[in-house]
């Protein structure tokens, strides 16, 4: 009788093994498949970061640059890692990682904004860091800042452009007419202090003007004109870099 009830209280408590056997596989199952989520989050995260940055002509991203810059386009380290691709130069990568070092030396990552798109590397500034309202003369306090981003640039031996850009409200000046000459004016005054303070070569290097046609964002209130009040630096990527290149080794034609 006794050995009867032992053998029925041992198979009333065996469900407790299939039941403990069921948790730790569980248990398992629940770390492996967040040990995955894990490692593809990261994969996408750089896949989102390099596809922003290839389709957004404007290098803002969702990370922002113009007026609320924190660094901006793709993340330099993951792009470092994710070098391989054909897409991205390691040589730009190392450019704007470099840059974005010395803006947070700096602490300008609110007015200063590093991104790398399929053009190249953008380094995008904030008017209020350069220049003075309707001014067309450098800041003083800005050519250092300037004088590093173009050594770091010239490091680089692709060539260098340098695009200005206002927002939408009207200027008109006995010097300055319009928004197509205050942006070409300080787009050419950027890039004479980088041939002339960080020895970049006078062929290596243009300047645009873009005016008030090529916004980052909408002209609809003041904090996005203020963000559209910049100069861009651009370290042109290889494919673009080939046109400058054919284009300057390319013989001048006689005109009669």
């Amino acid at each position: 009788m006794k050995k009867h009830e032992e053998h029925e209280k041992e198979n009333s408590e065996r469900w407790l093994l299939t039941y403990s056997d069921l948790i730790t596989l569980l248990m398992i199952f629940f770390v492996v498949m967040y040990a995955m989520s894990n490692v593809d989050a990261q994969k996408y995260q750089v896949l989102s970061q390099s596809l922003n940055g290839a389709l957004d002509p404007t290098g803002l991203g969702g990370t922002g640059s113009g007026g609320t810059a924190s660094g901006g386009g793709i993340d330099v380290s993951e792009a470092m890692e994710d070098g391989k691709s054909d897409k991205i130069d390691p040589e730009l990568i190392a450019a704007a990682e470099e840059i974005m070092q010395l803006i947070r030396e700096k602490n300008l990552q609110d007015k200063v904004s590093v991104s790398v798109q399929e053009r190249g590397v953008v380094v995008g500034l904030m008017n209020t860091v350069l220049f003075d309202p309707g001014s067309t003369q450098i800041r003083a306090d800005a050519v250092p800042t300037l004088v590093a981003i173009g050594q770091i640039a010239n490091g680089v031996h692709n060539y260098i452009r340098v695009e200005g850009n206002t927002d939408d409200v009207p200027m008109n000046t006995p010097q300055i007419p319009s928004n197509w000459e205050l942006s070409v004016i300080r787009a050419t005054e950027v890039l004479k202090l980088l041939i002339n303070e960080s020895n970049v070569a006078p062929d290596k290097i243009s300047a645009v003007g873009y005016g008030e046609f090529r916004p980052s964002v909408p002209n609809i209130s003041a904090e996005n004109r203020a963000k559209n009040r910049k100069v861009d630096i651009v370290i042109l990527s290889a494919q673009l870099d080939k046109s400058e290149s054919e284009n300057a080794d390319a013989p001048a034609s006689d005109h009669e």
